[in-house]
């Protein structure tokens, strides 16, 4: 049961990772058209945080929480995504950052 555990959440969190990449490729492509700096490298941060919790989290299956570690390096990639996230809205939506 564990191994499915584990496949699951290497599943859901590649799933996120791939919504995540599609975010990226948006405020480059927005970038490049508008000429406005958008820091599209950005989205990689949280990526790779959410990446690396998922990997902590097979080897604790069937844990889906309570991992310090874990826990904190999903925190920090949610924190980074809101905030460059909301960046990068105000910034295609007309506001001035």
């Amino acid at each position: 049961m564990n191994v499915v555990n584990s496949i699951l959440t290497v599943y859901t969190w590649g799933i996120v990772s791939i919504l995540l990449f599609f975010l990226f490729s948006i405020a480059r492509f927005y970038e490049k058209k508008s000429g406005r700096r958008s820091y599209f490298w950005a989205f990689l941060v949280p990526i790779v945080l959410f990446a690396l919790a998922a990997f902590r989290y097979i080897y604790l299956a069937p844990a889906i929480a309570g991992d310090f570690w874990g826990d904190f390096l999903r925190f920090v990639g949610g924190v980074t995504l809101g905030g460059f996230g909301f960046f990068l809205l105000k910034l295609m939506v007309g506001g001035r950052p």
